[in-house]
């Protein structure tokens, strides 16, 4: 009863990441519309404008060591708590914002600090500690939340945004999503999570786990420091840098480019909630499929998909056919869904245990260097050629590139996932039946 109780409860768990990850996220994604409109109203550059969202970024990575250790020593809750504060606080303050100082400290710094203490670090760290078998479905299932929020919080605020206003669409936000987040965690945040072991527990399941392949790479307890003294960790930190570069780059930029190409403002924005409920379903496909077949094959599926998603932007460019960005939407969407997925999948391959939540957040830095770089050299490389079709190829290359590194690194060589597990069972027994046979 016990066993059954834990699995419901980490089950409910799933579904209130999943809340609080579309919440957060929903006010990273909802950037895209607001910054069509602080361009109508300041006449900012693209890049000045757009710095402010690789501020961002930079500042919810830079913090993710900090928030994974505080996760891993006072637990999910209390950081979410003060997440949802600031995260209010920020929000609040854009709303007054009158020059591109202040929206970089009130957005760039302050609600990006809400939204790292909420948002990934956490999260994958809650699934990490309460899931094994079912990981992969557990993580998209959360992931999915990120692409529910760009489905409803994007359009929702471009339709605030028309109707009321940025300042005031902030301010409402700036109400609601805290509160919800803050229930959210008091409710139910209270228990820890009671699969980690210690670690000579670890070391004794490691030795008799038939799906662990490198037992001495997963007996050792690792820490920040152990990690970065890897090369798999530099490898992650690349696959880490160009995934985010790739897909936040167009995330920021592509209600932009359809309104450069005629398509009014709450059209683009509805283009851009469809990746939203595209990357919904593609999170689960990618996180339960990634379990079946492995990290590196569900990778490999999911950047073709990026490539097609670029493709059919360049196409809309040339040919301004009325069905390519729906074929954007839908391509694009599932290639980030497999990036969002699979970061914390593989690197809990490779880096499972006590330290995830810090060694995580230390990976998220190249994550957010990325993202931040990409969202800047997109609005910079537009304001320079006043087109944005040679840096979509560029994003090409950098997320083909990207799987490289995903093969390269390998995390097949370190452990079996279960479907490829039960597989080899299977062929092992049979095997073993055919001996007895002949004999």
């Amino acid at each position: 009863m016990e066993e059954e109780d834990t699995f419901n409860f980490g089950w409910i768990i799933v579904g209130v990441s999943f809340v609080i990850l579309a919440l957060s996220y929903g006010v990273w994604y909802s950037f895209s519309v607001f910054f069509v409109a602080l361009l109508k109203e300041f006449s900012w550059t693209r890049s000045t404008a757009a710095g402010a969202f690789s501020l961002f970024v930079i500042i919810h990575s830079i913090i993710g060591p900090f928030v994974g250790g505080m996760v891993d020593r006072f637990g999910p809750r209390r950081v979410i708590l003060l997440g949802s504060l600031f995260l209010g606080a920020g929000l609040a303050l854009s709303s007054l914002i009158q020059t591109w100082m202040q929206f970089y400290i009130f957005f760039g710094v302050i609600t990006a600090v809400g939204v790292g203490a909420n948002g990934w670090v956490p999260n994958t760290t809650i699934i990490q500690n309460r899931f094994k078998e079912r990981r992969g479905l557990a993580m998209g299932i959360i992931s999915s939340g990120v692409g529910f929020g760009i489905l409803v919080c994007v359009p929702f605020v471009q339709l605030l945004i028309t109707r009321v206003g940025w300042r005031t669409t902030y301010r409402i936000m700036a109400f609601f999503i805290p509160l919800i987040i803050a229930s959210m965690a008091i409710l139910f945040l209270k228990r820890q999570p009671t699969t980690l072991c210690r670690h000579t527990e670890v070391l004794r399941s490691v030795m008799k786990d038939p799906s662990i392949i490198d037992k001495e790479w997963a007996s050792l307890s690792w820490t920040v420091w152990r990690a970065i003294t890897t090369k798999h960790f530099w490898l992650l930190s690349l696959f880490f840098f160009l995934g985010t570069l790739v897909t936040q780059s167009i995330l920021t930029h592509h209600v932009a480019f359809f309104v450069d190409q005629g398509l009014e403002t709450l059209f683009a924005s509805y283009i851009a909630g469809m990746v939203g409920i595209v990357s919904m379903g593609g999170k689960i496909l990618w996180g339960s499929l990634s379990d079946k077949i492995g990290r590196e094959i569900t990778y490999t599926i999911g950047v073709a998909c990026t490539a097609f998603g670029i493709t059919f932007l360049i196409g809309f460019h040339v040919l301004s056919s009325p069905i390519f960005p729906y074929f954007y939407a839908f391509f694009f969407g599932m290639g980030y869904a497999v990036s969002a997925t699979l970061a914390p999948l593989i690197t809990a391959d490779f880096f499972g245990g006590r330290a995830y939540g810090k060694i995580f957040g230390t990976l998220s830095i190249l994550n957010g260097v990325g993202a931040a770089f990409g969202a800047w050299f997109a609005g910079f490389f537009y304001d320079r050629v006043r087109s944005y079709v040679p840096f979509f190829i560029i994003m090409i290359a950098c997320a083909l590139f990207a799987c490289l590194i995903v093969w390269i690194a390998a995390p097949r060589k370190i452990s079996i996932v279960p479907g490829k597990k039960v597989l080899r069972l299977k062929r092992s027994e049979a095997v073993e039946s055919s001996k007895k046979y002949q004999s």
